[in-house]
C-alpha cells in the first residue's frame, strides 16, 4: 500500500512507528489496511481472534464490553492520532478483551500484528517504543480501578475531571470531554442523570464552567475538596 504523504508524517509521529526506517516503514504498510468506517459500525467483538490493532487518522473509536446483564461499560475513548489493541499481540493466544466500535465516521489503519511483530524482533527502539506505551495503558487503568472503588458518585466525577485537568499543559484549565456524557456515565458506573445533577452542582457552586463538551475549572482547589 503507498502510504499518502500526510499519513506517513502522521504515523512518524507516534512513538510506534518512529523507530522504523523507510524500507521497515514499507514493509509494516503493505500488510495494513485504510479504512473508513461509519458511526455505529464495529471494529472487532470480544473474544474475535486478535489479528491486528489500529492507528486512528480522524475520529473516534470506544472501547467497551457489555456486563452479564446487558449494560455496556465504556473503558476509553480513543481518538485522533491514537493506537488501540497493541497489547493483544503479545498473548500468547491473541484475543480481543473488549470490542470497539466507531462513535463518529472515521478514517484509521487496520496494522497486522505479525508485521509488527516481525520488526520488534530486529529493531530494539520499537521493543521499548511499545513497552512504553503498555505502561502508560497499565497505569491509566490502575487509576480507573481507584476511581471506580470509590462508592461515593461525586466523588467519581470529581476524579473523573481532574484526571482530564491533569493531561493538559501545565497552567491549563479547560479541555473538551472526550464522550458523551451517557458514555461517561457508563465509563463511571453511575447513571447520567446523576453524572448531570453532579456538574449542575459544580457549576451552581461556581467551581466549573461549561458550554456543551467544553469544561473550564475555575476553582481547583475547591473541585479536589469538593464532597
Amino acid at each position: 500500500m503507498v502510504l499518502h504523504r500526510v499519513h506517513n508524517q502522521i504515523l512518524r509521529s507516534h512513538h510506534l512507528f518512529e523507530p522504523l526506517n523507510d524500507e521497515q516503514m514499507d514493509e509494516l504498510m503493505n500488510s495494513s489496511q485504510l479504512l473508513s468506517i461509519d458511526k455505529g459500525e464495529p471494529l472487532f467483538r470480544q473474544d474475535e481472534p486478535a489479528h491486528s490493532f489500529y492507528f486512528v487518522i480522524a475520529g473516534a473509536v470506544k472501547i467497551y464490553r457489555l456486563t452479564p446483564d446487558g449494560q455496556e461499560k465504556v473503558f476509553e475513548v480513543i481518538g485522533n492520532r491514537q493506537t488501540f489493541a497493541e497489547a493483544m499481540m503479545l498473548m500468547d493466544t491473541p484475543k480481543y478483551v473488549a470490542s470497539a466500535e466507531a462513535l463518529c465516521p472515521t478514517q484509521l489503519y487496520r496494522i497486522a500484528n505479525s508485521t509488527y511483530m516481525r520488526l520488534l524482533q530486529s529493531n530494539s527502539r520499537l521493543t521499548f517504543a511499545l513497552l512504553g506505551k503498555l505502561c502508560v495503558r497499565l497505569h491509566q487503568r490502575l487509576n480507573e480501578i481507584e476511581t471506580l472503588s470509590l462508592k461515593n458518585a461525586t466523588h467519581r466525577v470529581v476524579r473523573y475531571l481532574t484526571t482530564q485537568l491533569a493531561s493538559l499543559p501545565a497552567g491549563g484549565n479547560s479541555f473538551e470531554l472526550p464522550m458523551a456524557k451517557q458514555l461517561i456515565a457508563g465509563h463511571l458506573s453511575i447513571q447520567p442523570e446523576t453524572f448531570s445533577r453532579i456538574m449542575r452542582r459544580l457549576i451552581d457552586e461556581e467551581i466549573i464552567t461549561q458550554e456543551g463538551r467544553q469544561v473550564s475549572i475555575i476553582d481547583r482547589l475547591r473541585l479536589e475538596q469538593f464532597e
